[in-house]
C-alpha cells in the first residue's frame, strides 16, 4: 500500500488521511491502530464492493499469519471509532462467511498538485499541534530508545566501578585482620617405612 498515491477520503462527518495515516472526525483525530487504519483505508479505497476475507489478509498482514479473530476484533474497533450504530449510520457491513463492505458514500478530497518549494514548512508550522496524547507509533518507540540505551549503559559502568572498588577493598580489609583470604587444608598422612 505504500507505493500508491496518497489520497484523502471523506465519509459522513470523517476524513481519513491516507499520507498522514489518520482518520479525523469534524477535524479531530480519532485514535485507531495502525493495523486498524490500514484495513480502514483498504474498505474505503473499494468502498461499494466486497472484500473477501482472505484478500483483506493478503493486503493488511501480507508476511503474517492471521487469526479471524484479529480481524474481527479491528473491524469492531473502527465500528466503534465511527460510532457506528449509535445516531443509525452504517458504514461497514458484513457479509457472513464471506467478508466485509464498506457501504457509506465516500468522497475523494482534491489533492494540492502543485506547491512552492518551502511551503510545507510554512503550512506545518501554521497548523496546529496535535493533542499531546497523538502520536505516530514510530516516535512513541524511538521516544524511549536513546534514554533506555543510557540507563543500561549506566548500570552496567556503575556495577562494573563498584566491583573493580570493592573487590580489592575487601581483600586488603580481611589480609588487615588476620583473615587468611583462602585457607587450603591438606590431609597429611605418615608412613613410616621401617621394618
Amino acid at each position: 500500500m505504500s507505493n500508491k498515491p496518497k489520497h484523502i477520503y471523506e465519509f459522513g462527518p470523517f476524513r481519513l488521511d491516507a499520507g498522514e495515516h489518520l482518520l479525523l472526525h469534524d477535524g479531530v483525530v480519532v485514535p485507531l491502530t495502525p493495523k486498524a487504519l490500514d484495513l480502514l483505508l483498504v474498505l474505503v479505497e473499494r468502498h461499494g464492493h466486497l472484500q473477501e476475507k482472505e484478500a483483506l489478509f493478503k493486503t493488511v498482514w501480507p508476511d503474517t499469519i492471521v487469526e479471524e479473530s484479529n480481524l474481527t476484533s479491528h473491524i469492531s474497533a473502527i465500528r466503534k471509532a465511527l460510532g457506528e450504530g449509535g445516531n443509525g449510520d452504517r458504514f461497514i457491513e458484513t457479509v457472513p462467511r464471506r467478508g466485509y463492505r464498506f457501504v457509506a458514500e465516500v468522497r475523494e478530497a482534491t489533492p494540492v498538485l502543485m506547491r512552492p518549494p518551502g511551503a510545507a514548512l510554512v503550512e506545518a508550522a501554521m497548523e496546529p499541534a496535535l493533542p499531546a496524547n497523538v502520536t505516530s507509533q514510530a516516535s512513541r518507540a524511538g521516544r524511549w530508545t536513546l534514554p533506555i540505551s543510557l540507563l543500561s549503559l549506566g548500570l552496567a559502568l556503575g556495577l562494573f566501578v563498584v566491583a573493580a572498588i570493592l573487590v580489592p577493598l575487601i581483600d586488603t580489609l580481611q589480609l588487615g585482620m588476620g583473615v587468611p583470604v583462602f585457607s587450603t587444608v591438606i590431609p597429611l598422612i605418615v608412613f613410616d617405612s621401617c621394618p
